[in-house]
């Protein structure tokens, strides 16, 4: 039990003239000691654990959310196949004869892992042609039927560049017209799904995603194209990537309560070729979890919205999350993330364990040197204590040993002494405390002026609002912004002018380019990403919002061109050199990106996403000395800026895409 310093007080009353100095010394310092550590012990298990939960809550939200961007863009893709497809098809352009024109399908399916087939079906012959990948995935091949076929399916191996090389094998009469995929696109008039099915050929299960065309006139229907999507590792993959704590799953299924996939190493089959339930799963989290939900709702149908709660497995509490997700053309799943507490409390309980050892040890070592302390101050005026009561029965002859403590040798001096010291000790005080303040002030202004520096550099590296979290502790920085505008911009010619001058002068006139485009990124309030060689990257609209991002990037694009006229090659070559004149060639985008801090030595804050590529791609497939943008930018900056409408420019890795030329604002002279 612990004794408060009242009750410690009243009972050194009661014990008057009977209590040692050794024990008015120590028994108060244990008992502050004990106290405080139980008071701070308790306090931070409790602050810790509220921390954590709180912790917790977010890391599920996050890691549902990531999942459910990672399954937009899984989506999506198949059906943006479909409609280039469709269009192409609408346009005459896939010959159903001969096969010309599927190199656009065999590249198709070369940039989508899990695509594996892409396909169109025409309506008036029933004929069918398309490009899959072999059951083993080593190579492509071409699937057609037609009249010459005698419509029955007859399967090519194809090259490089989408031609026939071998003839591989002929299989059943095919008609594409009644395939379930075929008639769900034409029933329904739009992209759709098919159901879950097992391929024949892979023996995984499969999505087919498809979407019907028709004439140029919308007034006759041609056919349908789809594409096969596999439920392949690749999505199982990213759900594994997650950091879901220590044992945490994350699974999503089918109303029906069959499994998409899992971040476990379940088979989405069963041995008699049937779908595995995830309640039928050998993961005990999953497999719970599962059966929770539907004993608890009736029918997965029921949840219609986002829902967290806790339940017990075996004793012990699991944390869910469950978030329906919809894409509007047919797939209705459930994604879903179990989290046993222990991953969140195991490193408290193990703190709180250290703690305690910690306590015992800090009480057991106050204790002994508390004795100690006691010992060595009791003693010495115990000797005082024996001398002084010698000297009141008459016994003068008391020799009392000089002390080590300096209060001790001043009861043993006269009152004249002492007064004298207690002056000198007074002034040698008081000078000690001035020149401590001084010492003091000097090292407070050294240490606010590192502080500054050391906060300038870090702003010269991150932006403000990222440096603000870094400084409070925060060790995942990451968010998503819904709309940004990203600006690429390389030099034309810098390449080869590096051959021609030592790098010390190369360098200084990178430096001061890029400080010019430095100083227009602040005056436009855009945030400066990184340079790559002679290449710039800048953004607008993080990690703050800024309602005239897209602006503020043309402004800026339109800056360094002009900038870039007053750079010239003669700078560095001189006047006996072939004078070059640099050309600055830009691409701009505008689109959703996740911004973050990369690493924990020499961060770096990046942009990541599909809008990201695509400014790139703007870049590289422009010309010198012009700005290329999206139609994206293009639909922010139309009613503002001259824009030239360039064509389908074809883009790396997007096929056919719609490109202007920002050729300046409407309110200055062209």
């Amino acid at each position: 039990m612990l004794v408060g310093p009242s009750a410690f007080l009243q009972w050194l009353k009661q014990k008057a003239g009977h209590v040692s100095l050794r024990t008015v010394l120590i028994v108060p310092l244990i008992t502050q000691v004990v106290t405080t550590v139980g008071l701070v012990g308790y306090f931070s298990y409790y602050n810790a654990q509220q921390a954590v939960n709180d912790l917790a809550s977010q890391l599920r939200n996050e890691l549902t959310a990531r999942i459910d961007q990672r399954l937009q863009i899984y989506i999506k893709t198949p059906h943006a196949i479909n409609r280039l497809n469709a269009d192409a098809l609408a346009q005459d352009e896939i010959d159903f004869v001969y096969g010309e024109g599927v190199n656009q399908f065999l590249q198709q399916i070369k940039i989508t892992p899990y695509v594996n087939g892409v396909y169109c079906g025409e309506e008036r012959t029933g004929s069918f042609i398309g490009v899959s990948r072999s059951p083993q995935g080593s190579y492509y091949q071409l699937m057609i039927s037609n009249a010459s076929t005698n419509y029955q399916m007859q399967l090519y191996s194809l090259d490089v560049r989408a031609e026939r090389m071998y003839f591989l094998k002929e299989l059943k009469p095919f008609d594409p017209r009644i395939r379930p995929w075929y008639r769900a696109a034409k029933s329904v008039g739009q992209a759709t799904w098919s159901e879950v099915y097992l391929d024949f050929t892979t023996k995984l299960p499969t999505l087919t995603a498809s979407i019907p065309s028709y004439s140029r006139n919308g007034n006759s229907f041609l056919g349908v194209c789809g594409a096969d999507v596999l439920l392949s590792e690749e999505l199982r993959q990213f759900l594994k990537r997650l950091e879901i704590g220590n044992s945490g799953q994350a699974f999503i299924m089918e109303r029906s309560g069959k499994l998409v996939s899992s971040s476990t190493d379940d088979p989405l089959t069963v041995t008699n070729g049937d779908r595995l339930n995830a309640s039928e799963s050998r993961n005990i989290l999953v497999q719970e979890t599962a059966q929770y939900l539907q004993q608890h709702y009736g029918e997965l149908r029921n949840i219609r919205f986002y829902q967290h709660f806790n339940f017990k497995i075996k004793d012990e509490r699991h944390f869910v999350e469950v978030l329906p997700f919809k894409d509007g053309r047919g797939l209705d799943w459930l994604i879903v993330l179990v989290v046993p507490e222990d991953d969140f409390m195991g490193r408290i309980h193990a703190n709180n364990r250290t703690t305690f050892l910690l306590c015992i040890v800090a009480i057991i070592i106050t204790t002994i040197l508390g004795l100690i302390t006691a010992r060595w101050i009791s003693f010495p005026i115990s000797r005082l204590s024996q001398a002084s009561q010698a000297i009141a029965h008459g016994d003068f002859n008391q020799s009392i040993p000089p002390e080590n403590i300096k209060e001790l040798r001043i009861l043993s001096q006269s009152f004249k002494t002492m007064n004298r010291q207690l002056q000198e000790y007074f002034t040698a005080l008081e000078k000690t405390n001035e020149e401590l303040e001084k010492r003091v002030e000097e090292r407070t202004y050294e240490l606010r002026y590192e502080k500054e520096k050391s906060e300038q550099l870090l702003l010269n590296i991150l932006p403000k609002a990222i440096a603000d979290q870094l400084k409070t502790g925060e060790t995942t920085i990451a968010s998503a912004m819904e709309e940004v505008t990203i600006l690429f911009a390389d030099i034309v010619g810098f390449t080869p002018l590096s051959a021609k001058v030592p790098p010390i002068q190369l360098v200084g006139l990178l430096n001061k380019l890029f400080s010019s485009f430095d100083h227009l990124a602040e005056q436009y309030k855009l945030e400066k990403i990184k340079t790559i060689g002679d290449a710039y990257m800048v953004v607008g609209g993080l990690p703050l919002p800024q309602e005239d991002h897209a602006e503020a990037i043309a402004e800026m694009a339109l800056e360094m061109q002009a900038v870039m006229d007053n750079f010239q090659a003669e700078t560095i070559l001189g006047e006996s050199e072939d004078c070059e004149r640099f050309q600055i060639r830009i691409g701009i985008n505008t689109g959703s990106v996740v911004a973050g801090v990369i690493g924990i030595k020499k961060f770096i804050y990046d942009l990541w996403g599909d809008a990201v590529n695509i400014a790139s791609r703007m870049e590289s497939s422009g010309e010198p000395g012009r700005i290329q943008v999206t139609e994206a930018t293009y639909e922010r900056l139309k009613d503002n800026y001259y824009l030239e409408f360039r064509g389908m420019t074809s883009v790396k890795g997007r096929g056919k895409m719609k490109t202007y030329w920002l050729i300046g604002k409407k309110d200055k002279i062209i």
